[in-house]
């Protein structure tokens, strides 16, 4: 008996991408810091579950650094199995958080001081005010960071931009998120909930320095580009903060007489994903260029 062999062109191997998917990571840090959110808020409001006091407080040390420790797996620990790791990543998360405890922080708190004087203002005056003390010095100096530890010489495509951006965000996160647990007696829920809301402001910050960052070190070296997106991360978390205020405390329960913090968590995730999602189209659309060019030569 005959067999015929059906003959088939052999398989072409996918190229492999070297560097870490930084979206994907984001999104899977993203989403379970979220979960984790919501449950403990449903278990503590809804369902009445509460903790020994003793427990209270090493809680929400431990919430404070659960951005940090899920960057530490998804973002660093993978970068291990990349075949071109970033690999400084951690230097500037450190470096930023160190600098924001040392001179950021305490020149926001003991210096501009906008809670003494912006609590009571009015809408725009709030969004100017917060615009111009929190918003600027936070982006300012993560930018400061990520400029002179990584982006001379790191920086090889434009996804290390946001890498490096995040990283630096975690840091500064993290830090603003341990001293407000250890400075303030509050429940596990409202403590989650204030790091959700932390880590969102920085991350929608960051990611729109980075396309920034990106387009003056790859396309289109001009200083003013990056300083208007450093104004306009600055202005995106001035507007943020105030009204995410505003509408957790705006008393939207059903009796009317307490913060309704689902409002809030409900505004820095549809934040978050709308300036995700602008972002990664710019940087697909700035990616899809370079690579028309480059055929173009």
């Amino acid at each position: 008996m005959t067999s015929y062999r059906l003959l088939t062109p052999p398989d072409e191997k996918e190229e492999v991408y070297p560097y870490r998917r930084v979206w994907g990571s984001a999104v899977v840090e993203s989403a379970i810091l979220f979960g984790v959110t919501a449950v403990i808020y449903v278990a503590i409001q809804f369902i009445g579950l509460s903790l020994p006091d003793i427990l209270i407080q090493p809680v929400n040390i431990l919430l404070a650094l659960l951005p940090a420790l899920l960057w530490l797996i998804f973002s660093v620990w993978r970068e291990r199995a990349a075949t071109e790791p970033r690999r400084r990543l951690v230097v500037v998360a450190v470096i930023t958080a160190l600098a924001a405890n040392a001179i950021a922080i305490p020149f926001v708190e003991n210096v501009l001081q906008p809670e003494r004087w912006l609590s009571l203002a009015g809408a725009v005056n709030r969004i100017v005010g917060y615009t111009f003390t929190v918003a600027v010095v936070q982006e300012i100096l993560k930018y400061i960071v990520v400029r002179y530890l990584a982006w001379d010489d790191e920086y090889r495509v434009r996804l290390d931009s946001v890498a490096y951006t995040l990283a630096s965000a975690i840091g500064y996160a993290t830090v603003l998120n341990l001293n407000f647990v250890l400075a303030n007696t509050i429940t596990p829920d409202i403590a989650a909930m204030h790091v959700v809301d932390t880590v969102v402001v920085n991350f929608i910050g960051s990611m729109i320095v980075a396309y920034g960052l990106a387009e003056v070190r790859f396309d289109n070296p001009n200083p003013f580009l990056l300083t208007s997106m450093i104004a306009l991360a600055a202005l995106v978390n001035g507007v943020v903060i105030p009204f995410r205020a505003g509408l957790v405390n705006a008393g939207f329960s059903v009796d009317g007489s307490t913060p309704n913090l689902l409002f809030g968590l409900g505004l820095s995730a549809g934040s978050l994903i709308i300036v995700g999602v602008i972002v990664s189209f710019l940087f697909n659309a700035a990616e899809r260029r370079a690579r028309e060019a480059a055929r173009e030569v």
